[in-house]
């Protein structure tokens, strides 16, 4: 703290020395009556809070010139401060604004004019206290990280750099390891007796209720049903709705579970608590989807899904295209690509600016380059898979892609360059991270559900 000399200490030195000698605090206390009052010296740490603008201005009077709030409100860029002689000129971080809690000296009054001060605040989305949170990385106060619900961008200027992306158990700035791929998944359930014809799918971790929902897929009449299950952990599971007709589904950072529905033939909200769908998107341009098969949300709300013909059966393709799609956050549906053989498992980098999709029946995953709008562009070439179908994204953004034919999980990493595999089990369909911590990948193979302990979590879609 540097302390400087005002005209009024030179003024009223014996006061000024009174004053000192009583001590210096955070803020003021009530003044006593007589020649100088009592004020504060420097000013402690505000993230906010009350501001006055004046407490003991006079000579020995009382007198408020603020109240709650004054100048600054609720936000403060100063800290507590207070106009006078002993000057705090810097200080811990504080959040943002231009008040604090301020004090106007009495006459021959001991004060000061700086405080705790920061820059930090509140960036674009995020949600800040003292320099918590926020779109710019770290600001001169607080220690800043984007990418929690509703930031935007991937890192800030000078903070630790973070996946924007929701929906997971991925913090910014930790120094994750690298996956560990020699486990041997563990069967979870599987149901008993005679069982119709299909497989689970889709499975996605519900961090808010603690569960995990799958897909339960019949193979049988001219449109395939499906039920949605509820893994209660270890290994309770039971229906949580009957003919959901849905196939994929990920969940948002708000905790909403949106599903492929090839029911309606459209893109469907889960409200958890009442076990009810509403349809968000059926068309595009006014034609039917064909059968939505899975999905990935970006921060911003924007939806990106496939859209095969696994389960359209006897109803007839009204766009003629087997495509992926972008649902802007307004709900405006827009065709991404239609050149896949059969688009599957697709998910999101996690600074967002990749788009991952598998072609089933092409033996490829390929990647689009995501502009800030959700626009895509420059498809490429990403890896050969055998028949690859569902996707999980770890928080370094490797790639994990069930290979269904042999079963067995690829896990690539964001250059390109294959990691290792692990062996789960014929029909290989899909999977997702989930549980207490993120670190179990629940993966769906055939009519059977196993989990996988990992060394580092990942997103929930």
């Amino acid at each position: 703290m540097q302390i400087v000399s005002s005209p009024a200490f030179r003024r009223w030195p014996m006061l000024a020395l009174l004053l000192l000698a009583g001590g210096c605090g955070s803020q003021s206390n009530s003044p006593s009556t007589g020649a100088g009052g009592t004020s504060a010296t420097g000013g402690g740490v505000s993230s906010g809070g009350a501001t006055s603008v004046g407490v003991s201005p006079g000579t020995g009077g009382t007198l408020s010139m603020g109240g709650i709030p004054g100048a600054g409100g609720i936000a403060s860029s100063g800290g507590a401060t207070s106009v006078g002689t002993v000057t705090a000129t810097g200080g811990s971080a504080g959040g943002p604004g231009t008040g604090g809690t301020t004090t106007l000296p009495g006459t021959g009054g001991v004060a000061g004019r700086g405080g705790a001060s920061s820059t930090g605040g509140i960036g674009t989305g995020g949600v800040t206290s003292g320099g918590a949170t926020g779109a710019g990385g770290t600001g001169s106060g607080g220690a800043t990280a984007a990418g929690t619900e509703g930031g935007s961008g991937a890192s800030g200027a000078g903070g630790a750099s973070g996946g924007a992306r929701r929906g997971g158990a991925c913090q910014a700035g930790v120094p994750y390891p690298a996956p560990v791929l020699t486990g041997t998944p563990k069967l979870l359930y599987r149901p008993s007796g005679t069982v119709d014809s299909g497989t689970y799918e889709g499975p996605v971790w519900v961090a808010t209720n603690s569960v995990l929902l799958l897909s339960d897929i019949s193979f049988t009449g001219s449109i395939n049903p499906s039920q949605m299950l509820k893994l209660t952990p270890p290994s309770t599971v039971s229906t949580y709705l009957a003919d959901a007709g849905v196939n994929g589904m990920a969940v948002g950072g708000s905790g909403v579970v949106f599903a492929c529905s090839h029911k309606v033939q459209g893109i469907v909200k889960l409200d958890f608590g009442t076990a009810t769908l509403t349809t968000v998107v059926d068309n595009v341009g006014g034609k039917k989807f064909n059968s939505p098969n899975d999905l990935v949300l970006r921060s911003d709300g924007t939806i990106y899904f496939t859209d095969p013909d696994f389960q359209i059966g006897n109803r007839t393709s009204a766009t003629g295209k087997k495509g992926i799609y972008r649902v802007s956050p307004s709900g405006a549906a827009s065709l991404v690509d239609d050149t896949f053989a059969e688009p599957n498992g697709i998910t999101l980098s996690p600074d967002e600016t990749v788009l991952y999709v598998a072609d089933y029946n092409g033996n490829a995953v390929r990647t689009f380059s995501v502009a800030a709008d959700g626009s895509t562009s420059g498809r490429e070439d990403f890896a050969t898979v055998s028949s690859p179908d569902g996707f999980a994204m770890d928080c370094l953004g490797n790639l994990y892609v069930a290979s269904g034919t042999p079963g067995i999980i690829q896990v690539f990493a964001p250059s390109g360059s294959k990691l290792g595999s692990v062996t789960v089990a014929s029909s290989l369909s899909n999977m997702a991270f989930g549980g207490a911590d993120g670190k179990t990948l629940y993966i769906t193979a055939g009519k059977a559900l196993y989990s996988l302990e990992m060394n580092l979590p990942g997103y929930y879609d």
